[in-house]
């Protein structure tokens, strides 16, 4: 019981930094005292994400997986599958997305150029996945954290999902709200175009 309430304050904590780190104040926080090596920002978030999320995921898998529920195989060949989908969604997503600026690589190229600011507007994205679901990242999370519990419905990733779902329309309000500061009206034409989180639907 311990473990599990450890594991639920990492994925909240998790959660919780990757929301501040993403904000515009903390951003132009730590440009203002940054001393022209802000470029590193996005990189130094990512790293940090990655170590944070494979140190939860090591410790999660520490824990017992006692089962929540008895499941049949046709359920667990339906999370399998479910699963697969997601990681489908989250690649096509991606291919919309510049790869070296998302990592945050082509920000460290910028020395000879004058240095992004926090507030820099880049290009809105609407093609691929984005011209139906604005956020068709956090769908393909959905559907690969949904797969999960069903593929291996205990305790641990019961928690891990829960945290995750909590989150979600809290991480999907403060990016929106990041969105129409930089994109003004185009965001808002754009919210009219895509639904949210599942294509066509909602």
């Amino acid at each position: 019981m311990v473990g599990l309430l450890v594991l639920f304050l990492g994925w909240a904590a998790f959660y919780a930094l990757h929301s501040a780190l993403a904000h515009h104040s903390v951003k132009t926080f730590v440009h203002s005292k940054a001393k022209g090596h802000y470029r590193y920002y996005r990189l130094l978030f990512n790293v940090i994400s990655v170590v944070f999320l494979s140190a939860l995921l090591a410790f999660q898998y520490t824990l017992p997986a006692a089962a929540v529920i008895s499941l049949p195989t046709l359920v667990a060949i339906i999370g399998a599958v479910v699963f697969l989908l997601g990681l489908v969604v989250l690649v096509v997503a991606f291919t919309s997305f510049n790869k070296a600026e998302f990592v945050g690589l082509q920000q460290l190229r910028q020395t000879a150029a004058p240095e992004q600011t926090p507030h820099q507007v880049t290009q809105l994205t609407k093609t691929g996945m984005y011209a139906y679901v604005r956020h068709p990242l956090y769908f393909g999370v959905v559907l690969l954290l949904v797969g999960a519990l069903l593929y291996i419905p205990s305790y641990p990733m019961l928690v891990f999902v829960a945290t995750t779902f909590i989150y979600l329309p809290i991480g999907v309000y403060l990016e929106e709200q990041k969105l129409l500061v930089e994109f003004g009206d185009a965001y808002l034409q754009y919210q009219k175009e895509a639904k949210r989180f599942i294509p066509f639907i909602y």
